[in-house]
């Protein structure tokens, strides 16, 4: 049993794109059919495997705070102009 936290890059083709944490260079692919919650892109969730079935946590806090910090940087880079 592992569990490892992950950022929802996208949904493609009925499939979520998760990049690994923080250096998001590997990355896992889960089918949509197989997540019990509602995910959207820049969710940050922590993702366990226990056996061959996959649990995910949404990681509210995290989430919120990668958002509002990327929100911060793009009002900077608007305001710069």
């Amino acid at each position: 049993m592992s569990s490892t936290k992950y950022t929802l890059d996208r949904i493609e083709d009925g499939y979520a794109i998760f990049l690994k944490y923080p250096d998001e260079e590997e990355h896992v692919i889960i089918a949509l059919s197989a997540i019990d919650k509602a995910v959207q892109e820049g969710d940050r969730v922590m993702i366990e495997e226990i056996g061959d079935a996959v649990h995910i946590e949404i990681l509210k806090e995290e989430t919120t705070e990668k958002k509002e910090e990327i929100q911060s940087l793009m009002d900077r880079l608007r305001n710069k102009k």
